[in-house]
């Protein structure tokens, strides 16, 4: 009998799970993003790696300097993954609070479903913000998000809303409903509120990280609230990040 090849069976199991991952997600979300696929193209990658014996005799013939540079590429992209996730991870974690507490809120926007209400990761924003507003009553919240293509109405539309049914004074609520993206929650915030120099926001905890650093760039000095994340989509959330802050540390200016 042939020896079990255990990592060969790893690979496969893993391989699988990141399939199903997409497959079990898709059904909880409203659409198709980065974040619900990328764990099945990370299950594909494994399933190649057990396939390894059908493909490993022609990448023996590739030439030495192709076989560095993949495998120098595939570390490089390891380490970065490695130090990103972690930024992204104690950035849920390690929140600085102020001294006093600012003026105004922002709740940032994370999608609404056909029918008007949040998705999971939105209401778990809208509910911190409801603590936050009974901890903070003269504090005013601005709910910041546009309306996405399949969305009935604008996001902060929908969060004040939520808000309102929920307790929350109106008049307390100010709308940003232009914003398409984190940076662009901050750009049309400013536009609504000046000079102002410190604010809080309210997000995911693995959005705070990328979230204060998009603010800072807006001129705030922003204290990041976490709210968890839904467990379907915390995988997901987090593999999608990764690659949200790349592309902001390059293009969000």
């Amino acid at each position: 009998m042939k020896r079990l090849n255990i990592p060969n069976l790893i690979f496969l199991v893993l391989g699988f799970i990141g399939i199903a991952d997409t497959i079990i997600v898709r059904v909880f979300v409203q659409n198709m993003d980065l974040g619900v696929l990328l764990p099945s193209v990370i299950g594909v990658f494994f399933i190649i790696l057990y396939l390894r014996p059908l493909w490993d005799k022609y990448y023996i013939k590739l030439n030495n300097v192709i076989k560095r540079i993949i495998y120098w590429g595939f570390l490089v992209f390891l380490i970065i993954f490695i130090i990103v996730e972690g930024c992204i991870i104690l950035g849920g974690v390690y929140k600085p609070r102020p001294e006093q507490q600012p003026e105004y809120v922002v709740v940032l926007g994370a999608g609404i479903l056909g029918n008007g209400m949040p998705t999971l990761s939105l209401a778990n924003r809208l509910e911190r913000c409801i603590e936050y507003a009974a901890e903070h009553p003269d504090t005013k919240i601005i709910v910041s998000g546009g309306q996405g293509r399949t969305e009935p109405m604008t996001e902060a539309e929908a969060m004040a809303r939520y808000l309102v049914d929920r307790g929350v004074e109106p008049e307390r609520i100010i709308l940003e409903d232009r914003s398409t993206s984190t940076m662009e929650n901050f750009k049309y915030t400013r536009e609504i509120i000046g000079e102002v120099d410190e604010i809080a926001f309210i997000t995911n905890n693995f959005h705070i990280f990328r979230s204060g650093m998009l603010a800072k760039r807006n001129g705030f000095k922003a204290y990041g609230y976490g709210a968890p994340t839904p467990g379907i989509v915390l995988v997901n959330s987090y593999l999608r990040e990764f690659f949200a802050l790349i592309k902001s540390l390059l293009l969000d200016y």
